[in-house]
């Protein structure tokens, strides 16, 4: 089975769990005009703390990976250092002190599990976990985005300019022809559990008071 037709199948297989992240009530209330600006705030500083720590698991899969695999590890790893730069305009504009971010230890669960995986996982496990994860929350990024610009008038960066690159994807998928993606069972369970560790984050940010 090609890579490509391995991917679709496994995101066929995984799809009550990715509508769930992408119908999720956070995204639904917020539409609605029903969100708080601190729960706003509260996403922010809980992702600040993720997408630090997965920096630092995707330079380490980038220094376990070799030449020329690895770019598709610096090509994400460039992307979050990009991205927390967003996070800290956001901090700038909505008077969100990062040295008093209190880390809720659900909504914060995914990027530990991430970190196991840049550290136990094989290459194959990474690149599937990240194709399956990545363009779900990217997807959802870009929605928050459009939503908090037309229902609360705020133009947040880290949001609007979040964006899942084709060619990100391609490097992937040329990675993952030396691999026999269906025979490793390992492959599909690590895509099952960040979604999972996905989903808990959408909830625990949800659901904070």
């Amino acid at each position: 089975m090609k890579p490509l037709e391995f991917l679709e199948k496994l995101r066929y297989e995984l799809q009550d769990i990715n509508q769930k992240i992408l119908r999720h009530k956070f995204i639904e209330e917020l539409s609605q005009g029903k969100i708080t600006i601190e729960k706003i705030k509260y996403f922010l500083e809980q992702q600040y703390y993720i997408a630090s720590r997965d920096a630092k698991a995707l330079a380490l899969m980038y220094s376990r990976s070799e030449f020329p695999d690895n770019d598709f590890f610096l090509n994400l790893l460039n992307g979050h250092q990009e991205a927390l730069r967003r996070l800290e305009e956001s901090f700038s504009i909505l008077g969100i002190d990062k040295e008093k971010i209190k880390p809720n230890y659900k909504a914060i669960a995914y990027t530990h599990y991430f970190f196991s995986l840049a550290y136990f996982g094989s290459i194959a496990e990474q690149i599937i976990a990240i194709l399956i994860n990545f363009p779900i929350f990217i997807e959802n990024l870009v929605k928050i985005g459009k939503i908090l610009k037309e229902k609360y008038n705020l133009e947040i960066s880290f949001f609007i300019q979040a964006k899942w690159e084709r060619e990100i994807e391609y490097l992937a998928l040329k990675i993952l022809e030396k691999f026999e993606l269906e025979k490793d069972e390992r492959i599909k369970e690590a895509a099952r559990l960040i979604q999972e560790y996905e989903l808990e984050f959408w909830d625990e940010i949800y659901l904070h008071d």
